[in-house]
């Protein structure tokens, strides 16, 4: 009997070891906003935006500290606020994280899902990075 409690308790202890070392999505920061009229920090490729030029009107760039808790191939969504799409995203130069649309997602919606790789050379356990997402309101 003791022995089948202490294999038991060995097996439940490997079972929350292999959890506490598994992956786990990143994680947003609070969104900021950079509203019509302010510059840019960025560029974002396609839509003629570069960095240091003015958001135009109708147009706002939404800005989030994404952190990686290890590799991961999970999505997670960025949202526009009510009304708007997106139209880009953009990230700052030589970022420690690169971001993708997830596949089956896609521009031209309020909310977009994306996937975070680390940069080589950058361990993917807390690395961070800005992402920025071009939103644009529908009736522009």
């Amino acid at each position: 009997m003791l022995f089948r409690a202490f294999t038991v308790s060995a097996l439940a202890s490997l079972a929350v070891v292999g959890t506490a070392s598994a992956a786990q999505s990143p994680t947003l920061g609070p969104v900021t906003i950079i509203k019509a009229g302010k510059k840019t920090p960025i560029d974002v490729a396609g839509n003629n935006l570069h960095r240091g030029a003015t958001i135009r009107k109708g147009t706002e760039l939404r800005r989030w500290l994404v952190t990686m808790h290890g590799r991961s191939d999970e999505s997670i969504t960025l949202r526009c606020g009510p009304g708007a799409k997106h139209v880009g995203l953009g990230q700052q130069d030589k970022p420690e994280l690169y971001v993708r649309v997830a596949q089956g997602s896609r521009y031209g919606r309020r909310t977009i899902r994306v996937r975070f790789r680390a940069a080589p050379k950058v361990n993917p356990a807390g690395a961070r990075a800005s992402v920025y997402a071009l939103c644009q309101t529908a009736g522009r």
